[in-house]
């Protein structure tokens, strides 16, 4: 490889490795603090799967097949948030779509966003609503959050597996969106909460509840 590849491989890394599962992480972050339903289903299913664990046995790959509602959680999180908006692709032919001539290489972006919230894909799509995906029967190319076919993200399993990490700690954390602003930074390559999101956090373990108050910017 190159010098320029390997350039480019580590900010791949960096950016598409790391800045979207913190971003996507904080959109879960508000959308379950302010669907406390949705929270407590999910604490069940934890707290279920904690009892099957020892004492400090750190969660596997093979526990999230153990955790089908935390997986609905993270794409109903995804699907909202629509992490990365839109994916740049080049046209390798002429064609047309719904009348719509393209030509070979223009190149087209790929609005997951508006595809995400199209009330013709997904009834009240600005509902969580993470019981949606108890059906898989989708539409094709109706979930974007890791693109699709032969350009899907690599590495989207393990980027699944980062964001059940709060699923996960749902079992013994509890919190509350102190700031409930949904406006997004500006300019930004990732969508990202304006507010950063500051939330209240209480430690629900060893029968001690313990408060704090985080916040990102």
């Amino acid at each position: 490889m190159t010098d320029t590849e390997i350039k480019d491989n580590i900010l791949t890394m960096i950016i598409a490795g790391q800045d979207t599962t913190a971003s996507a992480i904080t959109w879960m972050v508000k959308y379950l603090g302010e669907n406390q339903d949705v929270l407590e289903t999910l604490r069940a299913e934890q707290l279920h799967l904690a009892e099957k664990m020892s004492p400090g046995q750190f969660l596997t790959l093979e526990d999230l097949a153990e955790m089908p509602y935390a997986s609905k959680v993270v794409k109903e999180s995804l699907r909202m948030a629509s992490v990365v908006t839109w994916f740049p692709r080049l046209a390798l032919q002429d064609c047309e779509i719904e009348g719509f001539k393209i030509k070979k290489g223009w190149n087209v972006n790929v609005d997951a966003k508006s595809i995400h919230l199209d009330p013709n894909q997904y009834n009240e799509p600005n509902k969580f609503n993470p019981s949606r995906f108890n059906d898989d029967s989708k539409a094709p190319y109706s979930f974007l959050a890791f693109g699709i076919g032969s350009k899907n993200l690599p590495g989207s399993e393990h980027g699944e597996s980062h964001d059940a990490s709060l699923p996960s700690s749902s079992n013994h954390n509890m919190w509350k969106v102190i700031d409930s602003d949904s406006s997004i930074e500006k300019w930004t390559l990732f969508s990202r909460l304006k507010s950063g999101c500051p939330v209240q956090v209480t430690c629900i373990n060893h029968g001690k509840d313990v408060t704090s108050t985080y916040g990102s910017q």
